[in-house]
């Protein structure tokens, strides 16, 4: 009777604190000039609030956001965290399934670019409700123009 199916185990992912809340996975792909932003899983058609911190070593300097490449995707705030790192507030539109990949330009003080890419998992329509990870909320829903609840009548 104390036979273990080894095989069956629940895996934590890596991105998880102490207390088991999940964080948003910040990594560097080009020394101070490049980040990418796991975000984890996503909801199709929801719009999202999501605060991304970034550990670049001039951030009071004087970021500002620059012109938006993405309509789904735009900085709305910059702020200098307590630990003088860059603290990233932007608006994401969840648009299609599976793998979303949305990039936010941010402009250097003393010139030159800072590229933040935010990337997420898109879970479809049906296909559950995903935990959000911290710094992450959802701000509203954007209508589905495909779904049952449609006013448009077909063709007659």
């Amino acid at each position: 009777m104390e036979e273990v199916d080894k095989g069956h185990h629940v895996h934590f992912s890596e991105d998880t604190d102490a207390m088991g809340n999940t964080l948003i996975t910040v990594k560097e792909k080009q020394e101070g000039r490049e980040y990418e932003a796991h975000v984890g899983f996503l909801q199709i058609n929801h719009r999202y609030h999501i605060d991304v911190t970034l550990p670049v070593k001039d951030a009071s300097d004087g970021y500002v956001v620059g012109d938006a490449p993405s309509v789904y995707c735009r900085g709305t705030d910059l702020q200098v965290t307590e630990n003088r790192e860059l603290q990233v507030s932007l608006e994401l539109l969840a648009y299609k399934e599976k793998l979303l990949r949305e990039k936010l330009i941010l402009l250097r003080p003393a010139g030159g670019l800072l590229q933040l890419t935010i990337l997420a998992r898109v879970l479809g329509k049906g296909k559950g409700t995903p935990m959000l990870r911290d710094n992450i909320k959802c701000i509203g829903v954007e209508v589905d123009d495909e779904s049952e609840a449609s006013d448009w009548q077909g063709f007659s």
